[in-house]
């Protein structure tokens, strides 16, 4: 059975992953101290439909990793940025002389990859090429919760992914393996579509940004007319850039990314009778789970960086940053 270490255990996307990937592989969590002390305590709960149950398991803290263990793969399943993180715990397996294992990445944004394979040069030289970096796309809303002193992690079934080799020596058929064993409904994009995989699932992550910067629900903001008109915006400033870097949006199952982004490169004052309509299907389909604004330097920041660097303006992308940075400054 191989071994999978999950970094970021005791949050949403480590605990979830951790709980489903422990049906078809060996499989560890990573975590902080304060994080592995309230899963040792019982204080952690996973939730899924009307099934509740306490979260446990195999737990490493951080700095006790690797405790000897041989992992055939290090899901780094934390938030932007990845890079500190890689660099701390690959460092500590070349010092053991370990075998560095395969590397799976579930940021967000368009930029993980290329973060991670500079770490492992850093670190390991020309040999860093041949360790296999695999960037997956989670499609599932995962929520969490404190109600008192306890922690609940909620989501629903099946989990939905796509993934996609970034670099590296082989083929995804363990991963695949693993990945189905345990239930999850992969794609499997091609080598060569890495890149557009995470524009098209940048472009999903955009949209209900420019709500969420105003403290409004996506049915709210695009209840409103002059928030969905700057949501729109957005994204076809989205689309302008990711023309110019000669990228394409592709189709997932139940995301059609393409025809996205076609229907809203459509004339706003048509777009607008639409807005209630999209408002709330799109909210239903994220299980009325809010946007997430600290991680907006990888949403509408990767927008505005890549139009910096393709001389494409991005004024709206630029005023939905600034203002999410002030709303968080207040917190």
């Amino acid at each position: 059975m191989k071994k999978i270490g999950i970094i970021g255990i005791g949050g949403r996307t480590g605990t979830m992953f951790y709980s489903e990937l422990k049906k078809s592989s060996q499989v560890f969590g990573i975590g902080k101290e304060k994080d592995v002390e309230l899963i040792k305590n019982r204080k952690v709960f996973i939730k899924k439909g009307e099934k509740e149950e306490i979260f446990k398991g195999d737990l490493i803290k951080s700095d006790e990793f690797p405790k000897g263990i041989d992992f055939d793969f290090l899901f780094f399943a934390i938030k932007n940025p990845v890079g500190p993180a890689i660099k701390y715990y690959y460092q500590k397996m070349k010092e053991l002389k370990m075998n560095p294992p395969s590397l799976l990445l579930s940021q967000n944004g368009i930029g993980a990859g290329e973060e991670a394979l500079s770490v492992l040069k850093n670190i390991f030289g020309k040999e860093a090429e041949r360790i296999q970096i695999i960037r997956i796309s989670l499609f599932n809303p995962v929520d969490k919760k404190t109600l008192g002193d306890k922690i609940y992690i909620t989501y629903s079934l099946p989990i939905k992914l796509a993934i996609a080799k970034f670099s590296g020596k082989g083929d995804l058929k363990e991963i695949f393996k693993i990945l189905k064993g345990a239930n999850f409904e992969i794609e499997l994009i091609p080598e060569k579509d890495v890149k557009n995989m995470e524009y098209s699932k940048l472009f999903l992550n955009l949209i209900g940004m420019a709500s969420a910067s105003r403290n409004l629900s996506l049915f709210e903001g695009f209840s409103k007319k002059e928030v969905f008109e700057e949501e729109i915006l957005a994204l076809k400033e989205y689309i302008k850039v990711i023309k110019k870097a000669k990228g394409k949006f592709l189709n997932f199952r139940g995301y059609p990314v393409k025809f996205f982004s076609l229907f809203f490169s459509l004339p706003i004052l048509f777009l607008l009778s639409f807005r209630k309509i999209l408002g709330l299907k799109i909210e239903k389909g994220r299980e009325g789970k809010p946007k997430d604004l600290t991680e907006i330097d990888y949403y509408n920041g990767a927008v505005v960086k890549l139009g910096r660097e393709l001389k494409i303006e991005t004024p709206t992308n630029k005023k939905i940053l600034e203002r999410a940075k002030l709303c968080l400054s207040k917190e």
